[in-house]
């Protein structure tokens, strides 16, 4: 059980001795899940509680450090790095018109390793490479923790899948086979403390819907993450200790007809004294993935919302747009 919004669902089944009916119970919360708010929080994880707060101690590190320090690892074309405050402003979106106002909030992502022996390295969307702080001698520590989080946390997103493919209705290797290897981002969020008197058009992430697949989101306790009921009005989705919450995104939502529910959310950190950080891993398509309508979402005749869409050019597309990068100039793709 969770609080009145969100369902708690615990995933201990989905281990690889989980049984076929643990992963069926597993999907059919999630299909009810997804039908509804489309947020649910998740128990029985195995990620490690010591890695979690060793990770949101590594962000609150990284994001002390001075200014100049992180512009040394700004946001790549590859959209890798670190991303200062207001630098992001929600321009397009499936739901909401451009903000009048900059996120409140800066970050640092880091994405799945490529190899620069792989073929798509700096040729295809994203597939370029990680920007990782190994010139600060003073904190030796942190490129392996926040390895070892991004690790977890995409086997988490793999472990996932069976049940959301059960949950779409399919077979239970259907999204791995659509997925894999797949695209992610880690991304460790800072947002400031909120002046006294708040405007109603700033906030620390402007109401959105997220762009991918999956997000699997940790954050502290200084709340401020808000989410859109169907009816409308925003209910607050609190931290609730050994779980992660986990929202679905517009691919996902595509690939449903929007039947599974894509939904708004905002955060307006409420403390004007205390910072607020969280852990978000957008767990996404292989760029390669063309997203369409399964079939059993179509309407009675047969129409999509959607046209069927290459991953990597419109997730691009949407980041591009949203989160401008210091782009380089040798040719390759982006």
């Amino acid at each position: 059980m969770g609080n009145q919004a969100f369902p708690v669902i615990d995933i201990q089944g989905l281990t690889g001795s989980g049984s076929a009916r643990s992963v069926d119970m597993v999907a059919r919360q999630i299909r009810s899940a997804c039908l509804d708010i489309g947020f649910f929080y998740i128990s029985g994880h195995g990620v490690s509680e010591g890695l979690i707060a060793e990770t949101l101690a590594a962000n609150r590190s990284f994001h002390a450090r001075p200014l100049a320090e992180k512009l040394e690892l700004k946001l790549n074309r590859w959209h890798r790095g670190y991303e200062p405050f207001e630098a992001s402003v929600l321009l397009s979106s499936t739901r909401f018109e451009p903000a009048k106002t900059a996120d409140q909030l800066e970050s640092y992502v880091v994405r799945q390793e490529i190899s620069p022996d792989d073929p798509d390295y700096r040729v295809k969307e994203l597939m370029g490479p990680n920007q990782w702080p190994d010139q600060w001698p003073d904190d030796p520590t942190f490129r392996d923790t926040v390895s070892h989080y991004d690790q977890a946390l995409r086997e988490l997103g793999v472990k996932l899948l069976p049940a959301i493919s059960l949950a779409v209705g399919e077979n239970s290797n259907f999204f791995s086979d659509r997925i894999l290897p797949a695209t992610t981002a880690l991304r460790l969020i800072h947002y400031s403390p909120s002046p006294k008197h708040i405007s109603d058009e700033l906030h620390g992430i402007s109401p959105h819907t997220d762009y991918g697949f999956i997000t699997i989101l940790a954050q502290d306790n200084v709340g401020g993450l808000e989410v859109q009921t169907i009816d409308g009005n925003w209910v607050e989705a609190p931290l609730i200790p050994g779980t992660f919450l986990v929202n679905i995104g517009d691919a996902l939502a595509r690939w449903t007809n929007d039947v599974f529910n894509s939904t708004p959310h905002r955060v307006i950190n409420k403390s004007d004294q205390r910072s607020r950080y969280s852990l978000a891993m957008f767990f996404d398509p292989n760029v390669d993935t063309v997203l369409h309508c399964l079939d059993g979402f179509k309407d009675s005749t047969g129409q999509q919302k959607y046209k069927p869409v290459r991953f990597g050019e419109y997730l691009l597309d949407r980041l591009d747009t949203n989160h401008p990068t210091g782009m380089e100039t040798d040719g390759t793709a982006r």
